[in-house]
């Protein structure tokens, strides 16, 4: 009896295996060279919209948070993984493009809001004499803007990982104000292009795995 008990627990494993490979066989990538083709070229294009658009990334930051992103949903499943050359250049592509996107809401800088905080002076004798304006002390002051918007950024993927939605709505209204100002610094005739295709090349990435999931 034992000896037949050892042999349905043998069996049982060899199934969840069997199960486990089909499972990973069906998360690899299996497009046609045309499709590839597709997915590159709205990745490049949207590329090179975002860099008219948005221009460089500003800070290290962003590229750190676009690796840490994309590799994500490539550990997730959400995009297939690669498997040939041209899906790991798709890969660097894909964080390139993540990271000039991340521009939009994290990367302000280092503004000066009190800058325009001065005081009048006296200059000349007294027949002759001029007034001007000197910076006041504290017009200085430096707001780390960039390090304020990623911490709240690190909130809300921090909310949304445990399911405060709560949390992670008002920290994600807080940086959408914050980033408010820079925006209007992007060119969005260029912008706008560049989000559409960034996307739509996500969307067959992402739509190439769940067919071969059928």
């Amino acid at each position: 009896m034992a000896e037949i008990d050892e042999k349905i627990a043998d069996f049982h494993v060899r199934l969840g295996r069997l199960e486990a490979q089909a499972d990973t066989s069906a998360d690899e990538k299996n497009d046609s060279w045309l499709e590839d083709l597709v997915e590159m070229g709205a990745a490049l294009i949207a590329l090179g919209c975002c860099y008219q658009g948005i221009g460089l990334p500003n800070h290290y930051y962003q590229y750190l948070f676009a690796a840490i992103t994309i590799l994500c949903l490539y550990h997730r499943g959400t995009l297939p993984f690669p498997q040939k050359i041209q899906d790991w250049a798709l890969l660097l592509v894909n964080i390139c493009l993540t990271a000039m996107l991340y521009k939009l809401i994290i990367g302000g800088g280092e503004p000066r809001p009190l800058a325009w905080l001065s005081y009048p002076t006296i200059e000349g004798g007294v027949t002759s004499f001029k007034i001007s304006w000197a910076a006041a002390p504290g017009s200085g002051w430096v707001l780390p803007l960039t390090s304020i918007q990623s911490f709240f950024l690190v909130i809300s993927l921090f909310a949304l990982m445990i399911d405060l939605s709560l949390l992670a709505g008002l920290t994600t209204f807080i940086l959408t104000l914050l980033a408010i100002p820079s925006l209007f610094s992007f060119n969005w005739d260029w912008t706008l292009p560049g989000l559409v295709l960034g996307l739509f090349s996500l969307y067959l990435q992402t739509g190439s795995l769940r067919s071969d999931k059928k």
